[in-house]
């Protein structure tokens, strides 16, 4: 079945995309007079400790991190489980905290928490001093404003007009913004994995972008409207898959790391789709003209 791009229809739905951006806005403000910070930083990039043990017994979560949170005096604490893949059972409990120096008194309180003495061999622990998180917060920042200048030359020099590269970066900045601005609406923190999902979103986002610029300024056969109606099905169909992996992927996924990947990748996915197929497509065709 043939699909033709409605333009009377994407001008009135220009406000969609438009709320989306003004909603990650307010949720990135907000926390930024809150905590003085547009993002929540994890342990990766704020420092702290992080202590894994065996743990075969089911815990309440909840209380778990309430109870940490009296003992150790912040709320900036992450509790997650792996489970064997096999039989499904918990095998062990990982606890991390932004911002602590002293591992001696995470232990004791989760020592406290478990009833039990812990003893060296009982757990693993690793600190990441405030020193080494900045250290990799900088070459993060680097890798990202490099990936991004890398990613405009290419556009630019593939296209050679300054329009598309424009209405590209404009799409990609919608789309970092907007799961930024969701990331901390759902309290996912900052770290080396939801990094490398920025990272990801960064080259989905230009994917799907250059299928439609290409349709549009690059193609001349037939109508426009016909040929953006092909690419928003294709387009479509990319997105459709990649939002049910990443759902399957979420549920499924017993790792922290794995779910935090998931979900700021799925956030990516759907932003992409109205700021793609809306906004980027009106400002294309309005170039053409």
């Amino acid at each position: 079945m043939e699909l033709k791009y409605n333009y009377s229809l994407a001008k009135k739905l220009f406000i969609i995309p438009v709320v989306i951006f003004v909603i990650a806005i307010f949720f990135l403000v907000q926390n930024y007079m809150q905590t003085g910070s547009f993002l929540k930083k994890g342990l990766d990039f704020q420092g702290g400790v992080q202590i894994s043990l065996p743990q075969k017994e089911r815990i309440d979560t909840e209380s778990f991190v309430s109870f940490l949170s009296s003992q150790l005096g912040t709320k900036e604490i992450d509790v997650s489980t792996t489970v064997n893949p096999t039989t499904r059972q918990q095998e062990r409990v990982i606890v991390s905290v932004s911002g602590l120096k002293d591992q001696e008194k995470l232990v004791n309180a989760v020592s406290e928490f478990l009833k039990k003495e812990l003893k060296p061999t009982d757990y693993s622990i690793s600190v990441i001093a405030p020193a080494l998180a900045g250290t990799f917060w900088r070459e993060a920042q680097t890798a990202f404003i490099v990936a991004f200048i890398l990613m405009m030359i290419v556009v630019g020099f593939a296209y050679r007009a300054v329009a598309p590269s424009v209405a590209i970066l404009v799409s990609t900045v919608y789309d970092l913004v907007a799961i930024l601005g969701f990331m901390v609406f759902f309290d996912i923190k900052l770290s080396l994995a939801t990094f490398a999902a920025l990272l990801m979103v960064i080259g989905y986002g230009v994917d799907t972008n250059i299928i439609l610029t290409e349709k549009i300024l690059k193609e001349k056969e037939g109508d426009v409207f016909d040929r953006v109606g092909k690419a928003m099905r294709t387009g479509l169909t990319m997105s459709a898959a990649t939002i049910v992996s990443l759902v399957a992927l979420f549920f499924f996924a017993e790792s922290l790391v794995i779910k935090q990947i998931a979900i700021a990748l799925l956030m990516g996915a759907l932003a992409d789709i109205p700021n793609t197929w809306i906004l980027n497509a009106l400002l294309l065709l309005r170039f053409r003209k």
